[in-house]
């Protein structure tokens, strides 16, 4: 990966002038404005109020007030500098998408099984889940490998950049200190870094956003385990994920590799 050696001080933006601040002030209101679920009003209001309100700070006041990542600028090439455009190739982009997610779901389910305590219920996946997997799989990654990771790739070398946004990315979901939650943090950090790497490798956000979607809706039903040991499911689980996140990689390179799109990507 190679970093994105941009001049500083050239952006008609004075906060897209000074990244680091930027980077801070995205994430911090990413989190303020995710404890909009939290309000009181109901299932369905909460999630879609959060839905909307980050769709407007990514869709309108990014581009257009803060000026973020890269100064203000017309929406087409806001698009272009977080990648949510362009989605071509959009057949290699979307069947990478969904091998990817069963590439993590099933190595999950795996490992659910082999406790012996896999248990198919339907109501882990209930219709508000479809709701808050749109949040978390479209402005997670507009926000994180969107508006993010080019701020951090102004500062950084490509490596150090993909790290530092997945390691920021991982730390946003740290609610409380205990041992499962580190861990399950740890896993975050390993999904970051895949979904970078689909990012930069495609050239879109696309792949990424549909793996994440589909894998936080699907997540509790291919992980239910009733009365499993908690230590052995656990180290089944996030042993074979990380292993699919690994091969996900390797999947993501051959498939670009072999069906090469008109844009650039700046993985390796």
């Amino acid at each position: 990966m190679n970093a994105n050696k941009t001049p500083q001080m050239i952006f008609n933006s004075p906060l897209a002038n000074h990244p680091r601040i930027a980077i801070a002030l995205t994430a911090v209101g990413f989190v303020s404005l995710c404890t909009l679920e939290l309000i009181p009003a109901g299932k369905i209001l909460p999630p879609l109020l959060l839905f909307f309100s980050l769709g407007i700070v990514a869709l309108y006041l990014m581009p257009f007030v803060l000026g973020l990542p890269n100064g203000r600028k017309a929406f087409k090439e806001y698009c272009h500098d977080i990648r949510l455009l362009p989605v071509q190739p959009l057949g290699r982009n979307i069947l990478l998408g969904l091998l990817l997610v069963i590439l993590t779901l099933s190595s999950i389910f795996l490992a659910s099984w082999l406790t012996g305590h896999f248990v198919i219920d339907g109501s882990t996946v209930p219709p508000l889940r479809w709701v808050k997997g749109l949040t978390r799989g479209i402005w997670e990654e507009v926000f994180f490998r969107g508006i993010i990771l080019v701020l951090f790739m102004r500062l950084f070398p490509g490596r150090k950049a993909v790290l530092l946004s997945a390691f920021l990315f991982a730390m946003t979901h740290l609610s409380v200190l205990n041992l499962e939650v580190a861990v399950d943090v740890i896993s975050l950090f390993f999904m970051g870094l895949l979904f970078a790497y689909v990012v930069l490798k495609t050239g879109s956000l696309l792949s990424a956003i549909i793996l994440h979607y589909v894998h936080d809706v699907f997540i509790n039903w291919v992980q239910n385990t009733p009365g499993a040991d908690n230590v052995i499911s656990s180290a089944l689980l996030y042993g074979f994920l990380w292993v699919a996140l690994i091969m996900g990689a390797l999947l993501t390179k051959l498939i670009v590799e072999h069906w090469p799109g008109s844009g650039h990507s700046s993985a390796r």
